[in-house]
């Protein structure tokens, strides 16, 4: 997997967790009050939904030879 799928891939990730969870990066820091958080259980649901519905959607576009990009945040209905 290049570089920059792997980026890609981790931005859409992100973006998910910002608007599900409110976690601001992925990315550790080294600080256990940035790195670790205490999430609901249904909240984990809704995240893992809409990470499914991510790759669905990036699965489609890229079995149709459409655009690959896995940004497009809004067609990924975060609950």
């Amino acid at each position: 997997m290049s570089k920059t799928i792997h980026h890609e891939r981790l931005a859409l990730l992100e973006t998910i967790a910002t608007e599900v969870l409110g976690i601001d990066t992925l990315e550790q820091t080294g600080k256990l009050t940035k790195d670790l958080h205490v999430i609901h259980i249904e909240d984990l649901a809704h995240v893992l939904e809409a990470a499914y519905d991510a790759g669905l959607v990036v699965g489609h576009r890229v079995a149709r030879g459409g655009d690959t990009d896995p940004q497009t945040s809004q067609e990924v209905f975060f609950p």
